[in-house]
């Protein structure tokens, strides 16, 4: 079985040719995309296995998405087919300030329909990490109980379960609730990875250290805060009750399309702790593959390989950070 596992809605992602309207655009190559997709493939990239988890409907675009999860040796025998509901895409545009522009077509897809019945056939053997975010939790309130329940079965088996909050206001009924469904795992999670702004919101405190503190009291192992294009820190606790910290700055790259950054440094995280690596060296592998990731138009394309991201660690200069 894999060493990692995960679970979400991936789409084809068709990408405009042109940096400014669909109307102008002569071809749409198809890519993939999906949060947890480009995590998935950051993971296989630098050397480890991982499953997906997922349902897909019988149409072209999960036949593509298919075919190219086994062509790239991502697990796909928790994946499930239906009738009656799409595969999800996207239809993405560049921009020249590095925020592209997104249209989805994700209403009523397979991936919404995933039930927690799903996790029943499931086998733990050689899990070591499960990583969801919110934006599967959010599809819909099967989805939501199917994480849920997905994670309550890892912890059983002793997985580490990591969770990436990647908020989608527009996906909940209101921010409230956004913000107690966020919270509930988030308490269930080993480590919790928010954005700086998405700690805020879903603590309601402003500084890093009191926000780590909010989610360390929860029960949480680790909590890692990206601090935008600057860096990270890691917040843990150590065995007298005394909170260690652990700051570490970013690259100096120039930005193309910022989508992936954060699942890029998911995939860091990932791959540093199957590994071992000390939270130092964990933060400087996270931080290397979510700069990397905004030097490319493609949401995982630009995803390194252990050997490249060995090099750019090496031989890229790193920006100034304070806490």
């Amino acid at each position: 079985m894999s060493e990692v596992m995960t679970i979400g809605e991936p789409m084809v992602n068709l990408i405009a040719d042109s940096s400014e309207t669909y109307l102008e655009a002569r071809t749409l190559p198809r890519q993939m995309a999906g949060a947890e997709f480009n995590v998935a493939i950051g993971v296989n990239r630098q050397g480890h296995s991982i499953s997906y988890v997922t349902t897909l409907g019988n149409d072209w675009q999960g036949d593509l998405i298919l075919d190219y999860m086994n062509g790239i040796g991502i697990d796909t025998s928790n994946i499930r087919r239906m009738d009656g509901a799409p595969t999800g895409y996207q239809l993405k545009v560049r921009s020249s300030d590095g925020e592209p522009k997104v249209i989805y077509f994700r209403t009523g897809s397979a991936a919404s329909q995933t039930t927690p019945d799903i996790v029943d056939n499931i086998d733990f053997t050689g899990v070591q990490i499960l990583h969801v975010t919110g934006i599967f939790s959010a599809l819909t309130p099967n989805t939501y109980d199917t994480v849920t329940r997905l994670v309550q079965e890892a912890k059983k088996h002793d997985v580490t379960v990591l969770f990436d909050p990647n908020p989608r206001p527009t996906l909940w009924p209101s921010q409230e609730a956004m913000i107690d469904a966020t919270n509930k795992l988030a308490a269930l999670s080993d480590v919790f990875m928010p954005g700086l702004e998405e700690g805020q919101l879903f603590s309601g405190l402003r500084e890093p250290r009191d926000i780590a503190d909010y989610y360390l009291n929860m029960g949480v192992k680790k909590v890692i805060i990206k601090l935008g294009d600057v860096g990270s820190v890691l917040f843990e606790r150590a065995e007298n009750g005394e909170r260690m910290e652990t700051v570490v700055p970013s690259f100096m790259v120039r930005v193309v399309d910022t989508v992936g950054a954060g699942d890029g440094f998911a995939s860091g995280v990932i791959t540093s702790l199957l590994e071992g690596l000390d939270n130092e060296h964990l933060l400087e592998r996270a931080n290397a593959v979510g700069a990397i990731q905004v030097t490319s138009v493609s949401d995982s394309e630009g995803l390194p390989t252990a050997e490249e991201l060995e090099k750019f660690i090496a031989f890229t200069p790193r920006k100034e950070i304070s806490l």
